[in-house]
């Protein structure tokens, strides 16, 4: 780009009408005769007052009066960075696309990890009188919709598999659990957590397995899905940065209006679910027993009756169940 412009050299009054271009870092003018070259960093701009020429001070006293205030800027480096910002954004199409990628890799990493991240912290603040909150409804809600009955089975049964459950749990937790057996035809051979300690199983789960130490197995993972807060964790997660904030502003209104039904639709992440395994390989092995236990068991419910893939389910059976803590479980 070029700029017409009068120059005056700072000695002598007279002026000579010179052509402006910038050329890299540097400004070049020449009046057809000589050509000067300063660099544009030391070339400082000054606007004229209305109806007067802006102007180009020189680093050697120089002058160069110049009519167009914009081109001026342009080529002195003195445009304003949303100017020259505007200017990059429309300097080709290549910038655009580069703009559209950075945009979706922000948006990935924001989901990937920065949704995580705030759902983990969210639930840190959450205090454990509002996860109970939570948990009464939904089990109400399944009620209602009479996914859920009341147990078969007998008062004692279902003590001793509370008893087995407090088993799982690790000393000094900061939840109270509770045991909940039902019966559901709809969820079928399963169990799930609630938040809070609030630990579903189902008659037919009860039914299903060959001994204690496979329900055991079971309760033990999804005690690791309460100490690890999976269940507030994926309730924010899932349900957007609005839950996040809404937990972080201490307006729990919304939260609890909208939990019951998300925890009553929400299966756990793979994330989560590896934890949860972990959880319960190490508790098995503490107990003395085998940590194949839960994929052994869970491997068979699934290609039993399709538990795994219920609605509810919290703990479909996976290649990394065969390999716990690398070891080989038999088929």
């Amino acid at each position: 780009m070029s700029l017409p412009g009068n120059y005056m050299d700072g000695r002598s009054p007279a002026s000579r009408a010179v052509m402006l271009q910038r050329d890299a870092h540097h400004l070049v003018f020449t009046d057809g005769v000589h050509t000067h070259r300063y660099l544009a960093r030391e070339v400082a701009f000054e606007a004229g007052l209305p109806g007067l020429p802006d102007k180009l001070q020189l680093p050697d006293g120089g002058v160069i009066e110049v009519a167009s205030e914009y081109r001026c800027r342009h080529l002195s480096g003195g445009l304003p960075l949303g100017v020259r910002l505007l200017e990059w954004l429309h300097s080709g199409w290549q910038v655009l696309a580069v703009l559209a990628l950075l945009t979706v890799i922000a948006v990935w990493c924001g989901y990937r990890y920065g949704l995580p991240w705030l759902a983990d912290e969210a639930a840190r603040r959450t205090p454990i009188a509002l996860e109970e909150q939570m948990a009464a409804p939904t089990i109400s809600l399944l009620e209602k919709t009479n996914s859920i009955r009341p147990s078969q089975l007998s008062q004692a049964r279902q003590n001793a598999l509370q008893a087995l459950l407090l088993q799982a749990v690790p000393r000094g937790s900061r939840y109270h659990y509770q045991l909940r057996v039902v019966d559901s035809r709809d969820i079928g051979a399963n169990a799930f957590a609630l938040p809070a300690g609030q630990v579903i199983l189902t008659d037919q789960l009860v039914k299903a397995a060959k001994n204690d130490e496979e329900i055991f197995a079971v309760l033990a993972h999804e005690v690791g899905h309460v100490e690890g807060r999976h269940g507030l964790r994926g309730l924010i997660q899932y349900g957007g940065l609005s839950l996040a904030v809404t937990l972080f502003s201490g307006d729990t209104t919304p939260v609890l209006a909208v939990a019951p039904i998300m925890l009553a639709d929400m299966k756990y992440s793979r994330d989560f679910e590896r934890d949860a395994d972990r959880y319960a390989f190490r508790t098995l092995a503490a107990r003395g027993s085998s940590p194949c236990v839960l994929g052994q068991f869970l491997t068979r419910l699934g290609g039993a009756d399709g538990a795994a893939t219920s609605l509810l389910a919290s703990h479909p059976g996976s290649e990394e169940r065969s390999h716990p803590d690398g070891q080989q479980c038999p088929a």
